[in-house]
């Protein structure tokens, strides 16, 4: 716990004070968006590779084959790659509660925050109760946070969210405090 207010100090403003840190559960590795996304691609990853294996058996490559094999990588990224970005990418996020705002560290020097009063809260338990994901405002901007998929929303504010937090109710006892 030490190493995530040490991690989040230098993003705090004078006078404000940390209420809470965590960080995300690295065991959790699927959403419920995956419910959609594995199968979705499963077809687009097996269709690319059909298609890529036809071409290069067939007498007339070409282009063709160039054409593929982008659309191979995109489909092993959806089946594998996006769990390994999300992996790694929790692997050095932490999360930080202060008495007016919602932080995230992706690293060292990276801080993204949102104030916590008068904002839209919306907080999903898992089934068991053992997790706990906070997403402040809301809306579009957080269909594919946490999926490994967030490439869709580059350009975009992604919004400020606490995934997959383990133990939450120190989190969410907090986050009622300051609201």
């Amino acid at each position: 716990m030490n190493d995530e207010r040490n991690r989040l100090q230098p993003a705090l403003r004078p006078g404000e004070q940390l209420r809470w840190a965590g960080r995300p559960d690295p065991k959790v590795r699927f959403t419920p968006a995956d419910a959609y996304l594995i199968p979705i691609s499963l077809m687009w990853g097996g269709f690319a590779t059909f298609w890529e294996v036809q071409v290069l058996t067939s007498d007339h490559a070409g282009f063709f084959a160039l054409w593929g094999i982008p659309f191979v990588l995109i489909g092993l990224y959806f089946i594998f790659g996006r769990f390994i970005y999300k992996a790694r990418r929790n692997s050095r996020t932490v999360y930080g509660l202060t008495d007016t705002r919602a932080i995230v560290s992706t690293s060292e020097r990276s801080f993204h925050d949102t104030r916590v009063r008068d904002v839209a809260v919306r907080t999903d338990r898992s089934r068991d109760g053992r997790h706990a994901s906070v997403i402040f405002g809301g809306g579009r901007r957080t269909a594919y946070q946490n999926t490994g998929m967030d490439f869709f929303n580059v350009g975009q504010e992604q919004g400020i969210s606490f995934f997959d937090v383990a133990d939450p109710d120190a989190m969410l006892r907090e986050l009622d405090q300051v609201r």
